[in-house]
């Protein structure tokens, strides 16, 4: 990889109404905080994208072209990632079903960071496919 090529994170951040609020923007400010005041702080290219949809996700990878992506959420005690659906609610998806998504992705992305609790399951069923789960 070229070093002169900023490194792209895909930030996705779903806050549904119907669960307790979370402080994203806070913690995307945090992290681009952070990189900016890091040794290298032109390596790094923050995309956002807010109030996620589960058919967001996928365009919003192709439109970015992530190595890392970044989701900050709510997580189901099932392992399975909230996200929002039409009206702001949460739309639960199950590990196997994201985790297939991201198996198209091989060599593409690089690494993806789950915040989200009961995340472990969904981080297992991802890392069959990317090399750097956390």
């Amino acid at each position: 990889m070229n070093s002169d090529i900023p490194v792209k994170i895909l930030f996705l951040a779903a806050n549904p109404t119907d669960v307790s609020l979370l402080r994203l923007g806070q913690e995307l400010r945090d992290i681009k905080q952070q990189l900016r005041v890091s040794k290298q702080p032109g390596k790094y290219q923050v995309e956002q994208r807010e109030s996620v949809r589960t058919g967001d996700i996928t365009q919003a990878i192709f439109d970015v072209e992530p190595q890392i992506i970044h989701f900050s959420g709510h997580g189901t005690n099932r392992g399975e990632l909230c996200f929002e659906n039409e009206i702001g609610q949460s739309q639960p998806v199950e590990p196997e079903a994201l985790a297939a998504m991201f198996g198209l992705l091989q060599g593409k992305v690089n690494c993806v960071l789950l915040n989200a609790c009961y995340s472990e399951v969904q981080a297992k069923a991802i890392a069959k496919y990317i090399p750097y789960v956390i």
